[in-house]
């Protein structure tokens, strides 16, 4: 009789718990137990820390933090030295150590902490302490970008780059991950019931670094628009032309090709590495403001999303965040904002009367309010304007006001 039931040894255990961890993060965490154990040489103590006890470990933390130095022997910026404690805490709790404790918040490792913030305020100091975030892509530079060549929809490489770039931006991905692994099936077309508008979604959920073990099926909506640029057509063109012998979705164009042809796509998908460099590729091909990290992209749609006044739940439905304060990274006020804002607070020496050749001027963003007396002045100026080719006709010379919002106007007409 079959037996009903999977029997998993403890290894086979450990190494599915071991899976559930994204690659890039056994990548940082493997990282930071290298540069600890250099350390830990470098010092003549023995490298087997996971062997230490909960004391020794404090005293030896504690030193670590306020010595770590990179290969250059330059002080580690702030997130980085926060990246190698938090990739230590992950290793001694993950198979096959499986710790109890935690290096970040249990009250045994208050020494190692404290240390820890003295570090952290010693490169306050150094100027290593702020936290750089990814810059989301300025207006001109998408639109620099959406109108250059390497967009263009009817070459094979312009076409690829504009559904990948759509890709990342409506469904607001976190750099490569999971890119390269893409197929056809992966999204879909489907057609509103209601408005009969048609749009790009996910076909199935995917495991992410935010969700894990959650049951949450996050993801947005790529819309069909009236444009030439529509995304929906972009990428029913695209997947029309892909090879059908190959089911990944982001493969290398053809070396040669014709517009009839219907593939234009070989069957060679794009590795990790190279899908790591699409938006730093494209903003040196076409010449942006900056060279633009990947990442950039998701934080250019979580901040237009934000700018659009959608709440943050809402937010976090389509970019995956799992709080709100993760999320605060993209509600920054804009370089055009806070210009405004200056223009807001700025002072201007006053003057008590006005002349021929001053010029009201405000700078656009901030309009000007006249007090009463202004008003006053202002008529008195116009009075003395008056200069009659004609005695018989009044005429006024031409005065230009620049941007400013006039509450109310009083005529009175002379016969």
């Amino acid at each position: 009789m079959a037996k009903r039931f999977a029997t998993y040894t403890e290894d086979e255990i450990a190494k599915k718990r071991s899976n559930l961890t994204p690659v890039t993060t056994k990548r940082c965490t493997d990282s930071s137990v290298r540069i600890f154990r250099h350390y830990l040489k470098e010092k003549g103590k023995g490298e087997d820390f996971e062997a230490m006890s909960k004391n020794e470990l404090n005293s030896t933390l504690g030193s670590f933090y306020m010595e770590a130095r990179s290969e250059s022997g330059d002080l580690y910026k702030r997130k980085t030295l926060e990246g190698i404690r938090y990739g230590l805490n992950r290793h001694l709790k993950s198979p096959p150590h499986n710790n109890d404790f935690d290096i970040v918040r249990d009250s045994d490792f208050s020494v190692a902490n404290e240390m820890f913030k003295a570090a952290v305020k010693e490169l306050k100091q150094q100027g290593k302490g702020n936290i750089t975030h990814y810059e989301p892509m300025a207006e001109a530079d998408r639109q620099k970008l959406y109108h250059s060549m390497y967009m263009n929809t009817a070459t094979p490489t312009g076409l690829a780059n504009k559904v990948q770039f759509d890709v990342r931006y409506y469904f607001s991905r976190r750099g490569a991950e999971n890119m390269h692994s893409m197929t056809k099936t992966t999204f879909r077309i489907k057609t509103d019931a209601t408005t009969n508008r048609e749009y790009v979604c996910k076909n199935s959920d995917e495991l992410t670094k935010n969700h894990q073990h959650d049951t949450a099926f996050v993801t947005g909506f790529m819309p069909a628009t009236l444009t030439d640029s529509c995304p929906v057509e972009s990428f029913r063109q695209y997947i029309s032309h892909l090879n059908p012998d190959c089911d990944r979705l982001w493969v290398y164009p053809l070396d040669t090709f014709s517009t009839d042809s219907p593939v234009w796509y070989a069957k060679k998908p794009i590795g990790v590495n190279s899908m790591s460099q699409f938006l730093p590729r494209l903003s040196k091909s076409c010449g942006l403001s900056q060279v633009y990290t990947n990442h950039s992209i998701r934080a250019t749609s979580a901040t237009v999303l934000h700018q659009s006044s959608f709440t943050p739940a809402e937010i976090m439905a389509v970019t995956g965040h799992r709080s709100v304060s993760a999320l605060t990274t993209y509600q920054r006020t804009s370089d055009a904002q806070k210009l405004q804002m200056g223009d807001a607070l700025a002072i201007e020496a006053s003057s008590s009367s006005l002349t021929r050749t001053q010029t009201v001027r405000q700078v656009q963003g901030a309009p000007t309010v006249m007090a009463g007396s202004d008003y006053e002045t202002l008529d008195c100026f116009f009075d003395e304007i008056h200069e009659p080719r004609d005695e018989s006709v009044p005429q006024m010379r031409k005065i230009v006001f620049q941007n400013c919002t006039i509450n109310n106007i009083n005529i009175t007409v002379r016969k």
